[in-house]
C-alpha cells in the first residue's frame, strides 16, 4: 500500500446486505437481480440526500460513509421505511429485506475505498439486525440518543467474529412516535396513573415511562388499599379477635381457661385437633423416631382454615350486607343531574360486583399467606421461602386490582 495515498480518518460507516439473499437467487436469479439493483439505486439516493457515500457495493451488500452518525442513522431510518413500502408490493416470497449496521470508527482511507476495524465492526452490527431493522454500536448510541426521535433497545455485550473485544450493541426502535400515541389512548382508561413519556428505550422497554407507569399504579393501589373502609373494617375486626384472643391467654387463669374453653368450642378446632391426635397414634404405632404425623396435619388445617375463612367471610349473608354496603356508597356519589339513571345503575351494579369479588381474593390473599408464614415456620424455620408465592399472588392480586379500574371505569 501507498503511504503517500493513505489516510486515516474517523468516520460513520453504514454496512447493509439481503436478508435471504441466496433463497432469493435460487428461486428466481433474474427478479432478485432486478429488484436488488432498484433497490440500491433508491438507497445510494437517500444515502447521497443525507450527506453520505457510497463506498461501495459488492454482491448484496452495500457500505456507505457519513461525515456525521445523526446522518447516517436518518439514512438507515429512510432506507428501512422506504424499502418497507416497496416490499409491501411484492408477494411474501420476493421480498426483499436489507439488514443495516451503522458504527462509529477511525479507518484507513486508500483512494475511494475505506478499510480497518471500524468497517468490520459495522458489518457485524449488520448481523446482528434483523431483516428490515438497524442495529448500531454503543459509539453510534452515544452521539445520537437525544438527538433523533426514536427509540433503542440494547441488546447487550455481542462476541462478534475476528473482532478481539465484545461488540455493544443496540437495536434502533422505527416508529416509537405510533408507540407511544398507542400507548397515551390506552391510557386514557386510568386517569389515576403518572405518566412520564420518554423515547428512551434500555433492554427492549421505556425505563422512564414504565417505571413511572407502575410506580405510580402501585402508589394508587396501596392509597386506595389503605383508604377502602370494607377493608379497614374486615382488618380492624381481623386484629381485635386477635388483639382479644391474646388478652385473655395474658391475663389471669380463669380468663385464660375462659378463653381456651370458647376456643375449643370452635367446631374447626377439634376437628383438627381430632386428626391431630389421630394421626398422632398412627404415627407412634406404626414407626416411632420417625415423625411424619404433622405434615397431613398441616395440609388438613389448611383446609379447615380455608372452609372457617368461607363460613366467616365468604356467608352469602355477608357478602349481600357488603355488596350493599359498596352500591349505597357509589350511588351516593352519583351527580343528581344524571339523565339515564338505568345506565348510571347497570355500571354501578357491575362495578360493585367486581369489587366485592377483589375483596374476597384480597381476604383469602391475607390470611393464605399468613398461613404459609406459619407453615415455613414449622417445617423450615432457618429456610426462608413463604414470600415467593406472597409476592406471586400479590402481582396477581395487583392485576386484579388494575383490571377492575381500566375495564370498568368510575366515569
Amino acid at each position: 500500500m501507498n503511504e503517500e495515498r493513505v489516510q486515516r480518518k474517523l468516520t460513520a460507516i453504514l454496512s447493509a446486505d439481503v436478508a435471504g439473499y441466496s433463497r432469493l437467487m435460487r428461486d428466481d436469479e433474474i427478479s432478485t437481480v432486478n429488484t436488488i439493483s432498484t433497490y440500491r439505486e433508491l438507497m445510494s439516493a437517500l444515502i447521497l440526500q443525507h450527506q453520505g457515500r457510497v463506498v461501495d457495493t459488492t454482491g448484496d451488500n452495500l457500505l456507505a460513509e457519513f461525515s456525521s452518525v445523526v446522518d447516517a442513522v436518518q439514512s438507515a431510518v429512510a432506507i428501512q421505511k422506504e424499502l418497507k413500502a416497496r416490499n409491501a408490493k411484492l408477494p411474501e416470497t420476493r421480498k426483499m429485506e436489507f439488514r443495516i449496521g451503522i458504527n462509529i470508527g477511525d479507518v484507513i482511507q486508500e483512494g475511494d475505498r475505506i478499510y480497518g476495524d471500524g468497517v468490520n465492526i459495522a458489518a457485524r452490527l449488520e448481523g446482528l439486525s434483523d431483516p428490515g431493522g438497524i442495529c448500531i454500536s454503543r459509539t453510534a448510541y452515544d452521539q445520537i440518543e437525544s438527538k433523533l426521535p426514536f427509540g433503542y433497545e440494547y441488546l447487550g455485550e455481542q462476541t462478534v467474529k475476528n473482532i478481539n473485544k465484545p461488540v455493544y450493541a443496540y437495536r434502533v426502535i422505527l416508529e416509537p412516535e405510533s408507540k407511544a400515541r398507542k400507548e397515551k389512548q390506552e391510557t386514557k382508561t386510568e386517569p389515576k396513573a403518572k405518566r412520564m413519556h420518554s423515547e428512551h428505550t434500555v433492554g427492549g422497554q421505556e425505563p422512564g415511562e414504565t417505571f413511572q407507569q407502575v410506580r405510580g399504579k402501585v402508589q394508587d393501589f396501596a392509597k386506595e388499599i389503605a383508604e377502602d373502609e370494607q377493608i379497614s373494617e374486615t382488618v380492624k375486626e381481623i386484629k381485635d379477635k386477635f388483639r382479644g384472643f391474646a388478652d385473655d391467654m395474658a391475663g389471669d387463669p380463669e380468663r385464660r381457661q375462659r378463653s381456651i374453653h370458647k376456643l375449643l368450642q370452635n367446631s374447626h378446632v377439634r376437628l383438627f385437633l381430632g386428626f391431630g391426635a389421630f394421626l398422632f397414634a398412627i404415627n407412634a404405632i406404626t414407626s416411632f423416631g420417625t415423625w411424619w404425623f404433622q405434615y397431613p396435619l398441616i395440609s388438613i388445617g389448611f383446609v379447615l382454615y380455608i372452609n372457617w375463612l368461607r363460613i366467616s367471610f365468604f356467608s352469602s349473608e355477608k357478602v349481600h350486607k357488603k355488596r350493599q354496603k359498596i352500591l349505597e356508597a357509589e350511588i351516593a356519589r352519583v351527580p343528581k343531574s344524571s339523565q339515564d339513571m338505568e345506565t348510571v345503575k347497570e355500571r354501578l351494579e357491575r362495578r360493585v360486583t367486581a369489587r366485592v369479588h377483589f375483596y374476597m381474593h384480597l381476604y383469602l390473599y391475607l390470611g393464605v399467606n399468613v398461613f404459609l408464614l406459619l407453615l415455613n415456620l414449622i417445617t423450615s424455620p432457618f429456610h426462608w421461602w413463604f414470600q415467593f408465592p406472597l409476592i406471586g399472588w400479590g402481582i396477581l392480586l395487583f392485576l386484579h386490582w388494575m383490571g377492575i379500574n381500566m375495564l370498568l371505569p368510575k366515569e
